[in-house]
Formats: C-alpha cells, sequence, structure tokens
C-alpha cells in the first residue's frame, strides 16, 4: 500500500499552483501576530484598487500602508477570511471601501 503523508499533499498541491502561474511567496514576510503577508495583501490592494489607493495617499500620506494594513485586519478578525475574500472590507479609519 502507497504510504501517504500530509507533506506529499502539500507539495501536490503546491506542484499543481506554482505549474499554474502562482508564485512562491517567502515566508520570512509572514506576520505571525496579524497572521498576514501585509506586502502580498497591499500589493493586491493596489493592484485592484489603485485609485482608492491614490486617494487615500493623498489623505494619509506615509501612513497610508499603516492604517490599511490595520484596517484589513480587523475586518479580518471581525468577519473572517472567507467572507473578506468573496465581499471586499470596509473600513472608516481609511474612509474607503474595497468591495467589488
Amino acid at each position: 500500500m502507497k504510504s501517504t503523508s500530509e507533506a506529499a499533499f502539500e507539495t501536490a498541491i503546491e506542484t499543481i499552483l506554482l505549474g499554474d502561474g502562482y508564485t512562491r511567496v517567502d515566508a520570512k514576510g509572514f506576520d505571525r501576530e496579524r497572521a498576514i503577508f501585509p506586502d502580498e495583501a497591499l500589493v493586491f490592494i493596489r493592484a485592484t484598487r489603485g485609485k482608492v489607493w491614490e486617494k487615500l495617499e493623498a489623505l494619509h500620506g506615509e501612513q497610508t500602508r499603516a492604517r490599511v494594513l490595520e484596517s484589513l485586519c480587523k475586518w479580518l478578525d471581525t468577519h473572517g477570511a472567507l467572507a473578506t475574500l468573496r465581499h471586499g472590507f470596509k473600513s472608516s479609519t481609511v474612509k474607503a471601501c474595497w468591495r467589488r
């Protein structure tokens, strides 16, 4: 009988995803306290909500990154990751809506 393990399953999934255009993210970028890859989240937000990001930068300047991450993490803690991925997030702190 063939032996199976969680590590083998993870490797198989990773191989498929990398073959379909996904990229590997360095674990050093993971913020354990907030349970998020902050740089990846911000790259995604900037890429998908460029106009909103520009408005936020005009309002908050150098604090934009910190304010968006703080708002996103609070939203995730309250609503969960799945709901956030499906519906986006709102923030009164950064005065923007990330929903589609």
